[in-house]
């Protein structure tokens, strides 16, 4: 599987971007990742039996849940006691975040941050030995993952670098605004009911503080991945969404 991720500050317009490139573009070259988790599942060998994986791969292949093979999918492809973080293909990566929020006063910001590195970690782990296809993440590893900056190079090898797959996707798509864009996007997300975990309750000065300090954080992640070597295209998210798919699917479609 060839890796790319969709990156950006919350607020950007990641989703939509996302949800309108699999609706408009036709003409491409890789999946989503509910397009690859079907795929994926149905090639997976299941042992012949009553059993929860046997059971759920007879459902997949019906047409009675279509609307359910999604969900399916990940049931197959994902156990619940799963957990690849510790495993050497992540581990470095997971030794970052883990020193990121060391320093972490909220619990449950930490909790949160783990189990939705974990979860994205572990589809991906699912998803790599199954598929050859390039596949588009929204809200993949790297997405969850922080504390990636470029001192990354001077405190570790580029043999344990290089064997970190979340550090190593095939290219990544960089949305970004102007800040006082961004921060308008935010507040306006916010006053329509959208939440997320993270800012859910700051408001005035605090939610402007965080929002710099995540937007900072997007850019430094982005450099360091650069000096590493992962291809990087910059979408400005100001301009028309019909030119910036077309941007993004050439991009894709041209990765070898």
């Amino acid at each position: 599987m060839k890796s790319i991720e969709l990156l950006g500050a919350s607020g950007v317009g990641k989703t939509y971007l996302y949800q309108k490139l699999f609706e408009v573009c036709n003409e491409r070259k890789y999946l989503s990742v509910k397009e690859a988790c079907i795929k994926a599942a149905s090639g997976v060998q299941t042992s012949f039996g009553f059993n929860k994986q046997w059971f759920y791969k007879l459902l997949l292949n019906t047409n009675m849940v279509a609307k359910k093979k999604y969900g399916l999918s990940r049931k197959i492809l994902l156990h619940q006691d799963l957990d690849c973080t510790s495993s050497p293909n992540y581990l470095l990566s997971s030794a970052l975040l883990n020193h990121f929020l060391a320093t972490e006063l909220n619990i449950e910001v930490v909790n949160k941050r783990k189990e939705n590195f974990k979860r994205c970690v572990n589809l991906q782990a699912a998803l790599r030995p199954v598929l050859t296809d390039k596949v588009l993440f929204d809200e993949g590893a790297l997405h969850h993952h922080h504390g990636l900056t470029r001192t990354v190079s001077l405190m570790h090898t580029p043999t344990e670098i290089k064997r970190d797959v979340v550090l190593n996707p095939n290219a990544v798509i960089f949305l970004e605004l102007p800040f006082e864009k961004h921060l308008s996007r935010i507040i306006e997300r916010k006053e329509k009911g959208i939440q997320t975990f993270s800012h859910a309750k700051l408001s005035g000065v605090a939610l402007e503080n965080y929002a710099k300090k995540s937007i900072a954080e997007y850019q430094e992640k982005i450099e360091t991945l650069k000096t590493l070597g992962v291809p990087v295209l910059h979408v400005n998210a100001e301009k028309e969404v019909a030119e910036n798919l077309k941007q993004i699917n050439a991009f894709i479609n041209n990765l070898n």
